[in-house]
């Protein structure tokens, strides 16, 4: 491998690195240039906080309502080092076309000391470059995260079978649940080792007759009134609020009235999976990412 102005190509300068659509901040590509951040917005600090408060008519203060996080904006901006200046102007050209497609949502990979995390977004502003000397440049770069939180780079999954002996739980429903000891299947231990709940997909693989995804701590649970057929998956996007069967037919009318939407908490998260009649192939699968503010 050979080395351009001293550091090898696919080199960190320093971290965090940020990697977007093919560029990367903080280290050096595949030319030899070196692309320096020397200003960061928006990433390492907490999104904005939208709030809704409505005056008290002829009166002090105003009507309590919820916060919620506005959308997450990121700004980079920084230096440029080519090795001469032929080299300069392909760099410009490659960072003009960076998040070019506005119709994407694509991820924004930061390496940081301690985790590697990401964020889905689009470019929001134009792309600003300005030339100094020979062959060197400052650029700014700005993009939004539609959806706040900051997840880890690493999609987590986990799955298992239904309870395939006696226990299980006893009614009436006392919380927590308990599943009963002389059981297997039937239970998956979540870790969600973010700050903040983190929404999961669900796949439900058949047969299975009457699915229930359940948290046996809070009572909280996803219940259906379906049969999903072998060979068939009940995909249900917990952020999303969707549920579909082999990824197009909606299936969320099947949804029981006493189901929930409900996230993975910070920490160990217990979650039950049971249904009308045990099938040794029917099987569920969570995936999740850790997730941050």
């Amino acid at each position: 491998m050979t080395t351009i102005l001293g550091r090898a190509p696919g080199s960190t300068l320093q971290e965090p690195v940020f990697a977007v659509d093919g560029w990367a901040g903080n280290a050096v590509d595949d030319l030899g240039v070196e692309w320096w951040v020397t200003k960061e917005e928006g990433w390492s600090s907490a999104p904005p906080l939208r709030l809704s408060l409505v005056d008290r008519p002829e009166r002090d203060g105003t009507f309590d309502s919820p916060s919620y996080r506005g959308p997450r904006v990121v700004t980079l901006e920084g230096s440029a080092v080519a090795p001469d200046r032929s080299t300069k102007e392909y760099a410009k050209d490659r960072l003009a076309a960076v998040l070019n497609d506005g119709a994407l949502l694509l991820p924004l990979v930061v390496t940081e000391p301690h985790l590697t995390r990401q964020s889905l977004v689009r470019l929001s502003a134009e792309t600003k470059i300005s030339d100094r000397k020979n062959g060197v440049f400052d650029f700014s770069l700005q993009m939004t995260a539609p959806d706040p939180l900051r997840y880890s780079a690493a999609l987590n999954a986990a799955s298992c079978s239904l309870p395939t002996s006696s226990g299980g739980v006893t009614f009436p429903l006392t919380f927590p649940l308990d599943f009963g000891q002389g059981s297997s299947g039937g239970r998956l231990q979540l870790e969600n080792r973010g700050s903040v709940p983190t929404w999961p997909v669900w796949r439900i693989a058949g047969p299975c007759t009457d699915p229930v995804v359940i948290n046996p701590e809070t009572g909280e649970q996803l219940a259906f009134g379906l049969t999903v057929q072998s060979g068939e998956v009940l995909v249900v996007d917990t952020d999303a609020r969707t549920v579909l069967l082999q990824g197009t037919a909606s299936r969320r009318s099947f949804l029981l009235p006493d189901s929930e939407w409900f996230a993975l908490r910070p920490g160990s998260n217990r979650i039950g999976f049971r249904a009308a009649q045990t099938e040794p192939a029917a099987r569920l699968t969570a995936e999740w990412r850790d997730a941050w503010t």
